[in-house]
């Protein structure tokens, strides 16, 4: 705790250092801080003492009030030094100077007391004795340990030293004039330094360097090129042809010193070299431009096979429970060796050497212990500000989903991370991955996000002990509140009953941040919740040193004015509220970074003064569907990297406001512009050849949306110069090639612009609603290509010209078709024939070579399209030609092109829906590893599909609304579903009774019959379902009685039995004819639904 606030406060320094050497009476400053890591180095040792809590604490709190207080000073000299020059400048220092006078000399009073008298004195009454012997027992404790983690045997690391290996042998060539480097990056005990090793002790990495490599461990505060490169020569021996350099456990960043290095290893003379390199620091490992490895953590098997190489083999049939407790804690390892080992070697020692289960309080300890360990061999050695990142992640509740970005905004704001975020930023984060954040995989728009993460638990528990009375979560009786509080979360949701506690306005004053962490996945209706004006404005005239603000989803309809008083607020988050207009105040917050104000739905304009806000990154506006546009000047805004919506409008001529965009080439993440109907091009030569968005090359995600109605479509049919407005639009919006994933929505020409094929990086591509589009720009050579969706495009024709026909069997030098398509969808395009201009059959036609998902429908005429034999997640056809379904079955089954095996042998997932064709003949034959099949709406259908008994991997099996299907007539067909855990049966009316050869469906779990008005009989043999937890009849009003076999069903569990009129009466507790074979049925519902809430339905 104390090393935490030491370190708050030498940050705190660290950005009043630039201006105060200019201001009389600030020269304690340097002094400070030498006394601050004076205290801190001996602090750092003395860790166990109670002298911290004691005697440090308290005074450390008056220290960093009185920064805090100079902080704010220099906060407004700092931004009015960067927005004024010269004697402008000099005038306006000045003038603060004598405006500050009596602060800046109290200040400088209260320093100079603070240094010559407490700290000087606490300082010197540390022993250095006492803090040595310290040390050397926490540093045994840790050599023992990283003894052990040298003993083990490396698990899991077999392909990254391959790997390395293979590159080094490659790339070290004596004939090269320059010296190639890899390098290994990781989290602290992840194994750097070790596979390092295990990669120079390799034979072949022996035979090929000749001599032992030269090792130069622990560089951490400089990188001496002269030193390193004498010594590195020095150790050449005549004849040598080739020397591996390793530079380990380097933290310091060396681009340009690397690069002196690599020039005088390459003069030596006769001597190749390559260099290795391992590191923790991300930010390091992206500034030197070489191969480059990261290690991530040990899988769940390796991670076991680690943890008994020390712990042993743990009896686990004796108390799986248990062993299940002690695997937990190990899976908080992250993967990461050295946590794992130490883990292990504690539960060992627990156990007093011996492989026993441990007992939960035994666990407990082991817990404890391991904390303490953390805290010394992870988190005393961070650098401080990644201390102060990691334990700012206190104020979010255990299990939260952390959003990456977010997160960074939030250091961000705190002044944790003063380097440009794309230098720095993101790698500072990723230095805790995966030790500390755990990643939550996510499809967004169907490409893998890797924003969202979770805290390992004990890391959050560490965050929350190394942590001082700074970082605070409060209660909704605020009795946790203290008066040295800087940062406050809340562990409860505000709202009309529970507010903010009293307490926390009347004794922390001084806070930074206001979090409120609670997900807005699912936001409040605005009768739950609604913070007044009032309020508002008690929070902006109390905390006026807040850093950062969150307000969302607390239903505020107005922002008072006094906003402004907060000015020194750097990230404010007002989204979810039903906010009509924001105070022109907010303007005044000049040194405001992100603003959020995502999903204010009726938010009708942003202030107009926006471009005062110079210093603002990140403006979400995503969902504020009232926006009529932009306010003008923003171009100026050119630090802005998030913009999630742009408005176009008629109000800004010509181009609509587009030409703002021009000027903001940092832009990253997402972008929609929206309401592209409004934009009236003029017919000049410059308006066309404006290139809006060209030069974004760190924009991802693109969203170009149209919103025509069908009046204004005939007014522009009328006037020829508008009649292709959307084309030339379109042709002017081209974006970077880096783009990943582009929409296209409403645009309402016959053809899209050239430029598409161009975007070589597009991962996903979707387009919607465009009602006059009759094909598509080439597309199969995209390399990267993944996801192409189609929806709702009346005058689609074709897809694609005949200009390639791709890896067909006939070519002699195939070409391949969408190399990379994982997912297709075309949905609602009721003249698309085929995929191309002219039709394609036979060996002639291409096939998806790695699709995964495809889904069309309600597209009857298209019969002609690639084939897509290895098929291998879910195939979904509704209302759709099957003939492709047929083709690929048949031409496959001849070809040599495709995979080995069979035709949609691999799929896993099929939705049949209204198709009104013969599938082919036996045609779920292949369906070897189908697990949910879902038939709907078939009225072809009379009995089920041969081959359906060869359907032995199927789980789950729903029927719906087949009016001609006889399941009496399929007996044999059943046969095969030996792994069946659900069926779902619903108006079926030819069902009589379930078909006897159910009974032989011995992994059925789930039974589901709706709206069955046949069904008279469930049939005795019911009874032989022993594995059915859970039955559900509904709406069969023609079921006069359940069987007698049903009280065989041991196994049932739940029972619900909705509007079966016949059934009701039959099943009353103990009165019912039919109680007795229900009666052992823990969860029973038996009742009709009232007529009201039917209608309704």
């Amino acid at each position: 705790m104390v090393a935490y606030s030491i370190s708050s406060i030498l940050q705190l320094i660290s950005t009043l250092k630039p201006i105060p050497t200019r201001l009389s009476g600030i020269d304690h400053i340097n002094k400070l801080e030498d006394i601050l890591k004076e205290i801190n180095d001996k602090v750092q040792k003395l860790s166990y003492s109670s002298i911290g809590e004691v005697r440090l604490l308290p005074l450390l709190q008056k220290v960093r009030d009185v920064v805090i207080d100079l902080n704010d000073l220099m906060e407004v000299l700092r931004y009015n030094e960067s927005t004024t020059s010269g004697s402008t400048t000099a005038f306006i220092a000045f003038g603060l100077k004598i405006t500050n006078h009596f602060k800046v000399k109290k200040a400088a009073e209260e320093f100079k007391r603070l240094i010559e008298v407490d700290l000087k004195g606490l300082c010197l009454s540390i022993s250095q004795e006492a803090a040595e012997a310290a040390t050397e027992t926490v540093n045994s404790n840790m050599k023992n340990v990283k003894r052990n983690f040298e003993k083990i045997t490396m698990v899991g690391r077999e392909n990254e030293k391959k790997e390395i290996i293979d590159q080094l042998l490659k790339l070290n060539n004596p004939a090269d004039d320059f010296v190639p480097v890899i390098v290994i990056v990781g989290v602290p005990g992840i194994g750097k330094t070790k596979l390092a090793s295990l990669v120079c002790e390799d034979e072949q990495v022996k035979a090929h360097f000749g001599f032992e490599p030269i090792w130069i461990r622990s560089l951490h505060e400089t990188f001496d090129v002269e030193y390193i490169a004498n010594l590195a020569m020095t150790t050449v021996i005549d004849g040598s042809v080739r020397r591996l350099l390793v530079l380990d456990d380097l933290r310091i960043e060396i681009k340009h010193d690397l690069e002196k290095l690599q020039k005088k290893l390459t003069e030596s003379g006769g001597t190749s070299w390559a260099i290795l390199i391992t590191t923790r620091s991300n930010y390091v490992a992206d500034n030197i431009s070489v191969a480059r490895y990261v290690l991530k953590g040990l899988n769940r098997h390796e991670s076991q096979l680690l943890f008994q190489q020390i712990r042993g083999q743990t009896s686990t049939s004796t108390n799986n429970k248990q062993d299940n407790i002690e695997w937990e804690l190990v899976k908080d390892c992250g993967g990461v060796p050295l946590a794992i080992v130490t883990v292990a070697m504690l539960m060992k020692n627990q156990s007093a050497g011996g492989v026993s289960i441990l007992a939960a309080d035994q666990i407990a300890e082991v817990e404890r212990k391991f904390l303490q360990e953390l805290k010394f061999m992870y988190y005393k050695d961070l650098p401080m500000l990644h201390k102060l990142c990691f334990a700012y992640c206190s104020l979010f509740p255990r299990d939260y989903l952390i959003d990456a970005e977010r997160l960074i905004e939030l250091w961000t704001a705190e002044g944790f991370l003063t380097i440009p975020q794309q230098q720095f930023c993101r790698p500072c984060f990723n230095d805790f991955v995966p030790l500390v954040f755990q990643q939550v995989e996510e499809k967004e728009e169907g490409v893998v996000s890797n924003h969202s993460y979770r805290m390992n638990r004990l890391m959050h528990k560490l965050a929350r002990l190394v942590t001082c009375e700074e970082n605070m979560t409060v209660n909704s009786m605020g009795d946790k509140v203290k008066g040295g509080m800087l940062r406050a979360s809340f562990d409860f949701a505000l709202d009309l009953s529970c507010g903010i506690p009293d307490l926390l306005f009347d004794k922390a004053k001084k806070l930074r941040t206001i979090l409120l962490p609670y997900s807005t996945n699912n936001p409040r209706l605005p009768h739950e919740v609604k913070m007044t004006t009032s309020t508002c404005d008690k929070i902006f005239n109390t905390f006026k040193s807040l850093r950062v603000l969150d307000l969302h989803d607390l239903g505020i309809k107005m922002v008072p004015t006094s906003i402004e008083e907060v000015k020194y607020l750097r990230y404010l988050d007002l989204s979810h509220n039903n906010i009509e207009k924001l105070p022109s105040s907010i303007t005044k917050l000049i040194h405001l970074q992100t603003l959020k104000l995502s999903q204010c739905h009726i938010l009708k304009e942003l202030p107009k003064d926006l471009d005062g806000l110079s210093c603002l990154n990140h403006l979400d506006i995503e969902g504020c569907l009232d926006l009529t546009h932009m306010p003008s000047g923003i171009n100026k805004l050119t630090s802005l990297q998030t913009l999630s919506l742009f408005v176009a409008s008629k109000k800004q001529v010509i181009t609509g406001g587009l030409r703002e965009l021009t000027d903001l080439n940092n832009l990253r993440g997402r972008l929609e512009i929206s309401h592209l109907e409004q934009v009236m091009f003029s017919p000049s030569k410059e308006a066309a050849q404006d290139e809006f968005l060209k030069n974004k090359q760190h924009l991802e995600f693109l969203t170009l949306r149209w919103d025509h109605d069908d009046e204004e479509e005939e007014e522009e049919e009328k006037v020829s110069h508008v009649k292709d407005i959307d084309r030339k639009l379109l042709d002017c919006l081209e974006p970077h090639p880096n783009l990943r994933a582009l929409f296209i929505v409403g645009y309402n020409r016959h053809t899209l612009s050239n430029w598409l094929h161009s975007i070589q990086c597009l991962v996903k591509f979707t387009l919607n609603d465009c009602p006059k589009c009759e094909f598509l720009p080439p597309m199969d050579q995209l390399p990267h290509l993944k996801v192409l969706q189609i929806r709702r495009l009346d005058s689609l024709k074709f897809i694609a010209e005949n200009n390639q026909v791709g890896n067909s069997p006939s070519s002699t030098t195939p070409i391949l078709f969408f190399p990379s398509l994982k997912e297709l969808t075309i949905s609602d395009c009721p003249n698309l024939k085929s995929w191309w201009e002219n039709e394609i059959w036979g060996n002639d036609r291409p096939y998806f070579s790695c699709i995964s998902k495809l889904n069309i429908q309600c597209c009857p005429k298209l019969a002609c399209m690639p084939l897509y034999p290895g098929l291998d997640d879910e195939l979904v056809l509704v209302e759709s030609n099957v003939r492709s379904m047929r083709d690929t079955m048949h031409h496959a089954d001849g070809s040599e092109t495709t995979t080995k095996s069979k035709p949609f042998s691999k799929l896993k997932s099929m939705v049949i829906e209204r198709i009104e064709q013969t599938p082919p003949e036996r045609w779920l034959k292949n369906f070897v590893s189908l697990e949910e099949l879902h038939i709907r709406d078939c009225v072809i259908l009379k009995s089920l599909p041969q081959g359906f008994k060869s359907l032995s991997s199927l789980i789950s099996l729903t029927i719906e609304r087949c009016e001609e299907l006889d399941l009496d007539i399929s007996g044999t067909e059943w046969k095969g579903l030996r792994k069946l855990r659900s069926l779902t049966l619903r108006s079926i009316p030819k069902l009589k009774s379930l078909p006897r050869e159910i009974e032989n469906l011995n992994s059925l779990h789930d039974l589901r019959l709706y709206d069955c008005h046949g069904l008279t009989d469930l049939t005795e043999s019911i009874g032989n379902l022993t594995s059915l937890g859970k039955l559900v009849i509904s709406e069969c009003r023609n079921l006069d009685y359940l069987p007698k076999g049903m009280e065989m069903l041991q196994s049932l569990n739940t029972l619900i039995i909705m509007d079966c009129p016949l059934l009701l009466p039959r099943c009353q507790p103990d009165t019912g004819d039919d109680w007795p074979q229900i009666a052992h049925i823990k969860n029973k519902l038996v009742k009709k639904t009232p007529q009201d809430l039917r209608d309704d339905m």
